[in-house]
C-alpha cells in the first residue's frame, strides 16, 4: 500500500511512517521543514515537503497514494493555528484525495473526547469534547461527513495517553526532575497509557485491517490512576515523587475546561483493537516506562 501521513516530523507521525514502512508499505511522509527529511528515511519512508494548510503541495503528495494518515498538529501553538492545522487541514487533504484517488483515510484523534467515566470506557462511551479535545472531534467530524458523502473510507483513531521521548511525557519528566510537577486533587483519576511504539503499530494495523466506518482507542492493557503513574516515573527517575494540586487552585491556573480534561476518569479498553490482532509489546506501563527512560536518560533526542 502506498500511503502519506501528515505529521510525519511530529511525536506519533514518526512512529506511524516507521511502523507502516517496517510492514513493507511505501510511506510518504508530509514534513514542513527539509531539515526532518533524514528522520524520515531513517523510519523508513521518503520525506514529502509541504504543509496542510497549503493545498498546492498536498495535490501531488497524495498522487497515486491508497491511503492518508492525517496526525498534523500544531501543539502549543495559539488555538487557532491548533484548529487550522488539524481541521482545516483534514478538509485540505479530503480536496487532494478527490483529485488523486485514496480512498482510506485515517484520522488521529484522542481519547480526551470521552467525558469523565467511572466505569470502562469503550468506542461508544458517552462524549464530551472539551477545550483542545474539541479540535480533534471537530476534526473526526470533518472525515466523517466527507464520508457520508461517499468521498473516502474513513476510520477514527483516539490514543490515550502516549508516551515516549517527546510530547506531554518529555513535560512530565522534565517537571518531575525540577520538583514542580502536580495532579489535580487526590489524583485518583485514571489515565490509560500506552507506549508510542505500539502506538505506531496501531496506526498500521487498523490501515491494514480496520473497519471503514469505525473507531478504535488505542491503549495498553491496564488503566493506572494519575498519582501512581507519576509516582512510578518519579522512582524510576529516582526523584521526589509528585504532589497535589487543589482543584480550585488548577482551575484558576489552567482553566476550567482543561482541569476537567485532566482530572477525568478514562480506564479506557482496547478490546475492538486487540480484535485485529493488535498485541502491544508493552502490555503496560510497568514495561514499557524503564526502557523508555533509560534512553531518556541517556541523552536527548
Amino acid at each position: 500500500m502506498r500511503v502519506l501521513v501528515s505529521g510525519a516530523g511530529g511525536f506519533l507521525g514518526e512512529a506511524a511512517v516507521r511502523a507502516c514502512a517496517r510492514a513493507g508499505h511505501e510511506v510518504r511522509g508530509l514534513i514542513r521543514f527539509p531539515a526532518q527529511s533524514a528522520r524520515i528515511r531513517d523510519a523508513g519512508g521518503t520525506a514529502v515537503v509541504g504543509s496542510v494548510l497549503d493545498p498546492r503541495t498536498l495535490e501531488p503528495a497524495v498522487d497515486g497514494c491508497d491511503a492518508v494518515v492525517h496526525l498534523a498538529q500544531a501543539r502549543g501553538a495559539a488555538p487557532e493555528l491548533a484548529r487550522a492545522v488539524r481541521v482545516d487541514g483534514a478538509a485540505n487533504l479530503l480536496a487532494a484525495a478527490r483529485g488523486s484517488g485514496p480512498r482510506r483515510f485515517v484520522v488521529g484523534s484522542g481519547y480526551w473526547v470521552y467525558r469523565d467515566n467511572p466505569g470502562v470506557v469503550t468506542e461508544e462511551s458517552p462524549l464530551e469534547p472539551l477545550g483542545i479535545s474539541a479540535i480533534n472531534f471537530e476534526t473526526e467530524r470533518t472525515v466523517r461527513a466527507a464520508e457520508q458523502r461517499g468521498e473516502v473510507d474513513a476510520i477514527v483513531v483516539r490514543p490515550g495517553m502516549v508516551y515516549g521521548d517527546g510530547s506531554w511525557f518529555r513535560e512530565m519528566v522534565e517537571e518531575l526532575r525540577a520538583g514542580t510537577y502536580r495532579y489535580v486533587g487526590d489524583g485518583a483519576n485514571r489515565l490509560s497509557p500506552v507506549a508510542l511504539e505500539d502506538t505506531g503499530e496501531a496506526f498500521r494495523r487498523i490501515l491494514d485491517s480496520g473497519r471503514p466506518g469505525s473507531t478504535y482507542l488505542v491503549v495498553d492493557d491496564e488503566p493506572v490512576a494519575t498519582r501512581e503513574f507519576a509516582g512510578f516515573v518519579a522512582r524510576e527517575l529516582h526523584v521526589p515523587g509528585p504532589s497535589s494540586l487543589p482543584t480550585a487552585e488548577a482551575a484558576q491556573l489552567w482553566g476550567a475546561d482543561l482541569t476537567r480534561l485532566n482530572s477525568a476518569d478514562r480506564g479506557a479498553s482496547n478490546g475492538r483493537l486487540r480484535s485485529l490482532g493488535w498485541v502491544p509489546r508493552y502490555p503496560t506501563f510497568r514495561d514499557g516506562l524503564p526502557p523508555i527512560l533509560r534512553a531518556m536518560r541517556a541523552g536527548p533526542k
